[in-house]
């Protein structure tokens, strides 16, 4: 019990220190029950010893909540002259609707729509390429929705080896760009900040009584394109901004993370990811 409370702690307290979650590796076998279901709680790995699966357990629907918070992913601005700057700071914060379809319980097909917004805290120096004032983009909360696959690979007992892949992506307005040293502008017509992101991730899960602790590595692509938008700001003169495109500084990271079951019919999930971004991401869902 003492490992569990430290554990707990650690992730809780992770993500201050730390684009796509990893997810539990053993998401599409944890819950083998429907909320709907009269049956008792399963005793502990009871299922995970259970050999085969019954034929009216091979298509069940999971739904729930998908929070994900990303408090710095780590990015690059690039321009024609292959000038790849840091970007100090980006932020990416979704809320959306979560819902998977389960074959077998061994496969997850699963999809999110929500809601995201984004802000980007970096020098003037990242775009006009030149020392200057700080630099405030931030968007609007816009739509935004993903799809992916996640499958059990292997299961031994209570522990499970599982690979995900996913695919995100929104469009959100800019709301407005401020320097700390000129009044902030808003844009007159519409101006996008297009984030897409794909993601291929492995991980292992050990089941202790209704906890699921899991650890895992992943690897991403991410495009932010904001076009050629170009805005003025009278600072030392006349400064140019130019707001083209960004990407990843780091293709890959880790992420630790704990799940706890309920009876087999309902989860919640708690993340934290590093280096590549520091974010925490929560995830609960009930099976139907």
């Amino acid at each position: 019990m003492k490992r569990i409370r430290a554990l707990g702690l650690f992730l809780l307290s992770s993500y201050a220190a730390y684009a796509l979650p990893l997810g539990n590796p053993s998401e599409a076998s944890m819950m083998r029950e429907p909320v709907l279901s009269r049956d008792s709680c399963a005793k502990f790995c009871q299922y995970f010893a259970k050999p085969g699966v019954a034929l009216c357990d091979a298509f069940s629907v999971r739904l729930g909540f998908y929070g994900d918070y990303v408090f710095n992913r780590h990015l690059q601005a690039r321009d024609e002259n292959d000038h790849n700057p840091d970007i100090e700071h980006f932020h990416l914060y979704t809320n959306a609707a979560y819902i998977a379809a389960n074959f077998y319980d061994r496969i997850d097909i699963f999809g999110t729509l929500g809601a995201s917004s984004m802000r980007l805290d970096t020098n003037s120096s990242t775009f006009a390429g030149s020392p200057g004032p700080r630099l405030a983009i931030e968007s609007v909360t816009d739509f935004s929705w993903s799809v992916g696959a996640r499958g059990t690979l292997w299961e031994c007992n209570c522990f499970s080896l599982g690979v995900e892949a996913q695919y995100f992506y929104t469009q959100p307005d800019i709301l407005y760009v401020a320097s700390t040293e000129s009044a902030s502008f808003y844009p007159a017509s519409t101006i996008n900040m297009k984030y897409k992101e794909w993601q291929f991730g492995v991980g292992v899960s050990y089941r202790i009584w209704n906890f699921v602790p899991y650890a895992g590595y992943k690897f991403s692509h991410i495009s932010l394109d904001m076009g050629e938008a170009i805005f003025d700001f009278t600072v030392f003169g006349s400064t140019v901004h130019l707001l083209r495109e960004a990407n990843h500084k780091l293709r890959s990271g880790y992420a630790v993370g704990v799940s706890l079951i309920d009876c087999e019919k309902a989860s919640i999930t708690l993340e934290a990811r590093y280096p590549d971004e520091k974010a925490l991401y929560v995830n609960g869902q009930f099976r139907f």
